[in-house]
């Protein structure tokens, strides 16, 4: 019997996770019960917003009653709405309530109380209608929990105004605990040790490590602070995850990986303020937009689950058409077409052995475009492609004047750092000789990989040209002012997004990370964000050290990026404005060229 990949995941997922809801006054439960991760609202609408937490039986029980209460006032004194939802074992005693009937543009206080427990507090706000002046959201990214605090999020929740957060992907990570593991040598020095200590790959693992980051008093004051509109990426699940599996999931040892993936969304969607998957719909489909009255749509995409083709990497043995080049230094390096000498290095190198003097053996860049460029490598597929152009076109005939996406990868197109070009020789092999002796290899690896003129992130845009291209092709069509917010990359971004034919299409804001490391992390001295500026045209501003976030303030006149960097390793920590960019809307296609404010 042939079994529908997508109705088998959407059942593994679901599970008993569908809410119990019910109107009532009281909420009768006689045990003992904390309410230990916080509350949380989310996707937001004109008319209603869900509302989150979880309660912590202090014994077992199943079939638990939690009342929650709206009101207009942090004091609780102007009710709107209340009701009863019924969380058991099945869901891990997460309550998650759409609650309708609201006000748009309207904020909200919500709480909620488990027999004579009562939660904190949080403050919703509705989506507005009609004419509005100004929208402001805060985009995140990236929050490796041993890798250092969660300061970012303190900073957002005591900003003046945030109207909703926008997180783009890796909320959670899988690794363990491990020596080696990511982010254990920060971790090890900040106590902040993953639970469970080994990677997540059961619907326990999963549960526990959302449970482990609900817990950190910052993610819990972002949280509270506002509504949060959310996407995944590849960690809530595995690394560099594509349709058929990913890069660090290993079937034999680990299982299907449609039960690993059925495992990690159900938990994603049982602590995650997110609205429910429409019946009919793949349960990895959450594409979804949200309309800010007639300023703007935000549209969100799903880059990882749904469509996205396998993915190439640099260091896995048969994905690089390799060629064979004659010297050992960039300047010197010449194309060998011998075949009897390219035959004898590509043996010699494919035993394990290293290629014969005066013989490379790299990265063939004109080939590895060729497989790239296949038209039928997919990044979000055909129906949320047509979906994407739909929603676009629909919001500029509209008459709003910014289609925000919100993309959990960096789109621009971006060739390796060559940090030898960029520091010279000298300068790169004083920075690599001070490294400890272990590291070295590797770090050799990457510069020298760097100075070949290959894309630099497979595992983004730039590994899914064509699809890439279709994008471009549905934002032109639209005729809008689009700007695309990405995330992913540890890094921050400012870049102006050309298609293959030259045509400036929108600008990108990429937002660093939370904690997650980025190249300047791991090898300091080795100037990747000036390499990254001078060696692309599509790249405005770069910087590969600071983490953070990005503050977008859109009105009519323009659309204003700023970039806060945000210390990781100490409390209290320092937030500093490292750069402001704006971009203002053209009638007809596309904003102005990006202006550093």
């Amino acid at each position: 019997m042939q079994i529908d990949r997508r109705r088998a995941l959407a059942l593994l997922a679901l599970g008993t996770t569908a809410p119990s809801v019910a109107f009532a006054k009281e909420a009768v439960f006689h045990g003992q019960a904390s309410f230990d991760h916080g509350v949380a609202s989310g996707d937001p609408l004109q008319d209603r917003v869900i509302l989150w937490t979880r309660i912590t039986p202090a014994s077992q029980a199943d079939g638990i009653p939690v009342k929650w209460v709206v009101a207009k006032d942090a004091h609780f004194k102007e009710l709107v709405t209340q009701g009863v939802f019924h969380t058991n074992a099945g869901r891990d005693f997460t309550v998650k309530v759409d609650v309708a009937g609201l006000a748009p543009g309207h904020d909200y206080y919500y709480r909620f109380q488990c027999g004579k427990t009562v939660s904190p507090a949080g403050r919703a706000r509705t989506l507005p209608q009609g004419s509005v002046k100004d929208v402001v959201l805060a985009f995140v990214t990236c929050s490796l929990y041993p890798n250092g605090y969660f300061n970012a999020y303190d900073h957002i929740a005591q900003r003046d105004r945030v109207d909703a957060v926008v997180a783009l992907g890796d909320y959670i990570y899988e690794y363990g605990a491990g020596e080696d593991d990511y982010g254990m040598q920060n971790g090890r020095k900040l106590g902040r040790i993953p639970e469970p200590p080994h990677e997540m790959v059961t619907l326990a693992d999963y549960r526990m490590r959302h449970a482990l980051y609900k817990r950190d008093k910052d993610l819990q004051a972002a949280h509270a602070r506002c509504p949060w509109i959310c996407v995944w990426d590849d960690h809530e699940i595995a690394n560099d995850s594509w349709v058929g599996g990913a890069q660090n999931h290993q079937p034999k040892a680990e299982g299907p990986w449609l039960a690993r993936e059925g495992a990690a969304l159900k938990a994603y969607y049982e602590w995650m303020p997110i609205r429910e998957p429409e019946p009919g719909h793949a349960f990895e489909a959450i594409n979804r937009s949200f309309r800010f009255g007639d300023l703007a749509d935000l549209i969100m995409v799903e880059t990882r689950l749904v469509a996205r083709s396998y993915q190439l990497e640099y260091g896995r043995a048969g994905d690089i058409p390799l060629a064979v080049y004659e010297g050992d230094t960039p300047s010197t390096r010449k194309r060998v077409t011998e075949k009897d000498i390219i035959a004898k290095v590509l043996k010699a190198v494919g035993g394990g052995g290293k290629a014969p003097a005066p013989y490379v053996v790299g990265p063939d860049p004109e080939a590895l475009q060729t497989v790239l460029a296949n038209p039928e490598r997919q990044m979000m597929g055909v129906r949320q492609e047509q979906w994407l152009a739909q929603t676009l076109a629909a919001s500029t005939a509209a008459g709003r004047t910014w289609q925000v996406l919100g993309n959990q990868v960096v789109m621009a197109r971006t060739v390796a750092p060559n940090l030898v070009k960029t520091m010279g020789a000298e300068a790169v092999a004083k920075v690599l000789d001070a490294l400890p002796a272990a590291f070295r290899p590797k770090a050799q690896e990457y510069v020298d990989l760097y100075t070949y003129d290959v894309p630099y992130d497979l595992d983004g845009w730039d590994g899914y040209p064509a699809a890439r291209e279709r994008v471009y092709d549905a934002i032109k069509a639209a005729g809008g002012n689009a700007i695309v917010l990405s995330g992913d990359s540890h890094a921050f971004w400012t870049n102006e997004l050309h298609d293959a034919s030259g045509t400036y299409v929108a600008a990108e804001f990429g937002t660093s990370s939370i904690t997650s490391p980025a190249e300047e992390d791991y090898l300091p001295g080795l100037e990747f964000g000036r390499a990254f500026m001078e060696q692309n045209k599509e790249v405005l501003f770069c910087s590969q050290r600071d983490k953070g976030y990005i503050l977008l303030t859109l009105t009519r006149e323009e659309a204003k990026a700023e970039y806060v960097s945000v210390e990781i390793m100490t409390k209290p920590y320092k937030a500093t404005p490292l750069a402001n960019f704006r971009v203002t809307p053209v009638a007809g296609f596309a904003p102005s060229k990006i202006e550093k404010i």
